[in-house]
């Protein structure tokens, strides 16, 4: 075997004169002319031949002439086609091989000539490595479900025989641990829930010698849905929506989003608007609506905006999903709340009842083309908090509403007649249309002690008769398979309804039953239920093919002063807190490749205002806080490998813990606690904590951040005003220029350029810049919305710094960016719900996530795009 040398290739362009053309006919077949150079010992050479060499191809010979210094030939009429390799030889006079060369990925062009240079070279020395070679590659499937978990596996051997090392990488998804043997690797990949346009995931396995040689394989799957796209600079609440709400409307958009509008909360609150994207599992914060609204209707008009009207008002507006934002349109004749609103066949849209004091006995007509109402028919009686279904005849059945009757109207002629009465008079019932046509009604009884059933209407008879037991329904949809599924109300969960039995059946328990929730059918099939009260931000989905709930969301995320940190596999692990229990040990992780929340081990002690440092072995070390008056000495590891937590060693005796220390990883791996007046050094590889001097001054909740130059700087902490430096090399600490003013719980962030930027606290208004090599401060632009203490500090990708919350105010519910180009803060975004003590992590995918803290009502995870 020799060494072999790929020579300098090039394309020579017409075509070759020998090659038969037929008059029409496609070109499909070129030439290559191959020069051989002899590298030694030209003169005892007396033949060299070229072999081609090529998948699919039959091999081909060709003997060269000798040239001046340099042997060559023509081989014609070969198939056009890439990776093309030429193998040269040469012979002595008596037979013996003298000289070879090769060259390699040749590419034959149609109608062309390429030239061919190899170099040959005596048959000395060793023969070169090669590398690893896949020889199978398997998957468990073929196409992959939203995050769902599929098996990939590689079998190698080494040429030489060396041992085998792998290696995996995925563009999307989860990779978990691989398992590996001598020639093979086994790994698991759980797919993320959806793909952006025209992305394809891609696992690679790449196996590699003892000699630093590799060969890759990759894995691509397809079968993800498309992700909805998140605008950047937006919001999103994680598995629910980004505050608890009721008396809202949820609407199924042409998207398959579900905009969810307004709802009894604070002024504020009612106006902002959301669209829960369920491909996402968020809910994405949209534009306010221009007045706050509940008990309001929400109608999606033809052209796929959003008719918004009433709600304690008289007035409307339509919202544009494409845009996010809502104007004006023309108002009702008065103001309504608990009305209902139908898009009739012609494009108009039916506004009846509702109440303004009593209940009404009017009706309007919506004209989207001009947007203008105009009065229709008014019905036979008064309507307030009833139902209006439109019937397949094209008629629109009211139902109800502080009385027993029910009356169709027809639209072609703006009449109305009476279509009976049922059994007793109902308010905030459920009437949904089957696929029989009929409409079924149950729910919403005023007299508690009547034994009732639920009733149906018969367009063809005009009669209403009973249909199987009463419930106390709130909300209702048509599944499928033709059952009824109903939420009860005060709590109880939910049943499901056979209208071909009457007969009514349990589903699984809900993860969180609820008072006034809205429930939607999504295209998938399942069905999807939000709110419910203030208290109910989650999102939970039905699933009729295994009759069960479930939610992405935590059982357990009111958190307040907890911990967040971003562990090596992408998760987010969550632990500690306060709740209004108080201290919890519990712990969970946030899978941003799923969008889902799980539970995890707790910790040994219930703790809050804790820290937590990733250390380099990946796991993380939870030191301190407390969970009543008395801070904790005690230290904690947790291990992602086994999700379980264990004993670290305790602080030594008189290093104090106080309510919110600092922690710093160091370059050395110890980490660095700065508590008070004292501080300590960890380190992991002996389990041992040592005192590491005294601070110049009291830091009660300082802030600690690691330098380019390997220096620790510490912050502020009440009730100092000073700044300190401590030196890792030397364990000491000194003086640095002092900031000028106290701050307590503030925000300090390294950016780029090596200065860190301080903001916020408690008393103060400003933001500073401290300059390392100049040992300087400086104002860092006017800081919006301050003084925000308990806020979070975030550095994007872009160099600019998110600050989310702080709980001095209405600073509490919003965001501003920091651009150190500009030293300059942006105007203040609303976030959904006032945060302070929360957490903020920065995610692989440069989103944000943030968690828990003091919030109006049920706080969920936001994710922000940057």
């Amino acid at each position: 075997m020799s060494w072999l040398t790929v020579g300098l290739m090039w394309m020579v362009s017409g075509c070759h004169p020998d090659v038969p053309e037929v008059p029409g006919a496609p070109v499909t077949a070129g030439a290559a002319r191959v020069v051989a150079h002899l590298e030694q010992a030209p003169a005892e050479v007396a033949r060299v031949s070229v072999t081609l060499l090529a998948e699919g191809l039959e091999p081909r010979t060709v003997e060269l002439a000798r040239g001046e210094g340099e042997w060559g030939g023509t081989m014609e009429d070969l198939p056009a086609g890439e990776a093309r390799a030429f193998h040269a030889e040469s012979f002595g006079a008596g037979g013996a091989k003298l000289l070879v060369g090769e060259a390699r990925d040749v590419t034959i062009v149609a109608g062309q000539t390429a030239r061919v240079d190899i170099t040959l070279r005596p048959l000395l020395g060793p023969p070169p490595p090669l590398p690893p070679e896949v020889v199978a590659a398997t998957r468990s499937a073929e196409q992959a479900t939203p995050g769902g978990t599929l098996t990939l596996r590689v079998e190698a051997r080494d040429p030489q025989g060396s041992a085998l090392g792998f290696t995996w990488s995925a563009s999307l998804g989860r990779l978990g641990t691989p398992v590996e043997g001598a020639s093979a690797s086994e790994i698991s990949w759980t797919a993320p829930p959806c793909v952006s346009a025209g992305e394809t995931p891609s696992i690679t396995a790449t196996v590699s010698n003892a000699l630093g040689l590799s060969t890759s394989r990759a894995f691509t799957f397809g079968g993800l849905p498309e992700c909805s796209r998140l605008a950047p600079g937006s919001w999103s609440a994680i598995a629910g929506l980004s505050w608890g709400r009721e008396s809202f409307s949820a609407t199924l958009l042409p998207s398959g989003g579900v905009l969810v509008i307004g709802g009894v909360a604070t002024p504020l609150h009612a106006r902002m608007t959301e669209v829960y994207e369920p491909s996402l599992g968020v809910s994405r914060l949209t534009g306010g609506l221009n007045e706050r609204r509940d008990w309001h209707t929400a109608t999606v008009l033809p052209s796929g905006k959003v008719l918004v009207a009433g709600g304690y008002t008289a007035t409307a507006e339509l919202y544009d999903p494409a845009t996010g934002t809502s104007t004006p349109t023309g108002s009702m004749s008065g103001r309504r709340s608990s009305h209902t609103a139908t898009l009739l066949p012609s494009g108009l849209v039916l506004v009846v009842g509702g109440w303004n004091g009593d209940a009404l006995a009017t009706a309007e007509l919506y004209d989207p083309a001009t947007g203008t109402w105009r009065p229709a028919r008014p019905p036979l009686t008064s309507h307030g908090s009833h139902t209006a279904t439109l019937l397949p005849s094209g008629k629109v059945l009211v139902v109800g509403g502080d009385t027993a009757s029910a009356e169709l109207y027809d639209p072609a002629t703006d009449t109305w007649s009476s279509a009976g009465s049922m059994q007793e008079a109902r308010m905030r019932h459920v009437a949904v249309p089957l696929p029989s046509g009929k409409v079924w009604v149950t729910g919403g009884l005023r007299e508690a002690s009547f034994e009732a059933t639920s009733e149906v209407f018969d367009p063809a008879t005009g009669a209403w008769s009973p249909a199987g037991e009463h419930r106390d329904g709130v909300a209702a949809v048509v599944l499928p398979s033709g059952k009824v599924l109903v939420l009860l109300g005060w709590q109880r969960g939910a049943e499901l309804y056979d209208p071909a039995t009457g007969a009514w059946a349990p589903t699984g328990p809900m993860v969180r039953p609820r008072y006034l929730p809205a429930m939607t059918l999504l295209p998938s099939g399942e069905v999807l239920v939000l709110g419910g009260d203030n208290d109910q931000a989650i999102a939970e989905l039905y699933d009729p093919a295994t009759n069960t709930w479930r939610s992405p969301a935590s059982k357990t995320l009111n958190r307040t002063s907890h911990t967040a940190t971003l562990l090596p596999s992408g998760k987010v692990l969550v632990a500690g807190g306060g709740t209004p229990g108080g201290a919890v040990e519990t712990a969970e992780l946030y899978d941003p490749a799923t969008n889902a929340w799980s539970t995890t081990g707790g910790m040994g002690t219930p703790r809050r205002e804790h820290t937590a440092t990733l250390l380099r072995s990946g796991k993380v070390l939870v030191v301190g806080g407390g969970a009543g008056s008395e801070p904790l000495r005690s230290a904690e590891l947790y291990d992602p490998a086994t999700g379980t937590w264990s004993p670290a060693a305790d602080l030594e005796t008189g290093i104090s813990t106080s309510p919110k220390p600092a922690a710093v990883l160091l370059p050395s791996g110890k980490v660095l606690l700065v508590a008070g007046v004292l501080a300590a050094l960890y380190d992991p590889e002996v389990n041992t904590w040592v005192p590491t001097g005294s601070l110049l001054a009291d830091h009660q909740t300082p802030t600690a951040t690691l330098l380019p130059s390997g220096k620790v700087l510490v912050v502020g902490g009440a009730p100092s005003a000073t700044a300190e430096l401590y030196d890792p090399a030397a364990g000491t600490w000194s003086a640095a220029a002092s900031p000028g003013q106290e701050r307590r719980r503030h925000t300090a962030t390294l950016l780029p350029s090596g200065k860190v930027l301080v903001a916020g606290g408690s008393p103060v208004d400003t933001a500073q810049l401290y300059e390392p090599t100049t040992d300087t401060w400086s104002t860092a632009g006017k800081l919006p919305l301050a003084p925000r203490a308990s806020a979070t500090a975030t550095l994007l990708r872009s160099g600019k710094v998110l600050l989310v919350g702080g709980d001095d105010g209405e600073g509490g519910r919003w965001s501003n960016l920091y651009d150190p180009a500009t030293n300059t803060w942006s105007a203040s975004e609303d976030i959904g719900s006032q945060r302070a003590y929360h957490t903020a992590t920065l995610l692989p995918s440069g989103q944000v996530l943030v968690v828990g803290g003091y919030a109006d009502g049920w706080a969920l995870g936001m994710l922000y795009t940057p």
